[in-house]
């Protein structure tokens, strides 16, 4: 990525989050857990987990809808 790249993703990500502040703070605490788990050593791994992760989300949310609509008799 080139810096003109990352500033224009830079300043996306910061309005998508309200404000830029909320990016840092976000960034940080993913930045956090990634050293925790010695991810940050593994950048191939680290976005596997990441991509994992972000599915794992995605599919607990699909199994609540579901859930849900199975309860309203849908």
């Amino acid at each position: 990525m080139n810096a003109e790249k990352y500033l224009e993703e830079k300043a996306r990500l910061s309005q998508a989050l309200n404000g830029q502040e909320t990016l840092d703070s976000a960034v940080t605490a993913i930045t956090d857990v990634l050293k925790k788990y010695n991810l940050n050593l593994m950048p191939g791994t680290a976005f596997d987990v990441m991509c994992f992760t972000l599915e794992t989300m995605h599919l607990g949310n699909y199994d609540l809808k579901a859930k849900m609509l199975k309860e309203c008799g849908l």
